[in-house]
């Protein structure tokens, strides 16, 4: 995973006063099922990674259990740049 997707996305929920704990803690966080984020929220989270780093989610991401997670978005948002970056 990359560091700086990791930092932002935890940076973008600290900013919003949605954590409580450190930045290891964050990355297990279901924020789905811990209803910390309501649905518009997370419209937005989403939107805004894809605008900073330049990539969109796929169907199939969004139904991948690790996009519940703070860690596991992360993870699929470092997939998805190191694939953009070996097409071009």
């Amino acid at each position: 995973m990359d560091e700086d997707v990791s930092n932002w996305i935890v940076d973008w929920f600290s900013s919003r006063a949605k954590l409580h704990c450190g930045a290891r803690e964050a990355l297990g966080i279901d924020y789905l099922q811990s209803g910390l984020l309501t649905s518009l929220e997370i419209v937005e989270l989403v939107s805004e990674i894809e605008n900073r780093f330049g990539m969109q989610f796929s169907e199939t991401d969004m139904q991948d259990p690790r996009f519940s997670t703070i860690g596991g978005i992360a993870e699929l948002v470092t997939m998805a740049l190191g694939q953009a970056s070996k097409v071009n």
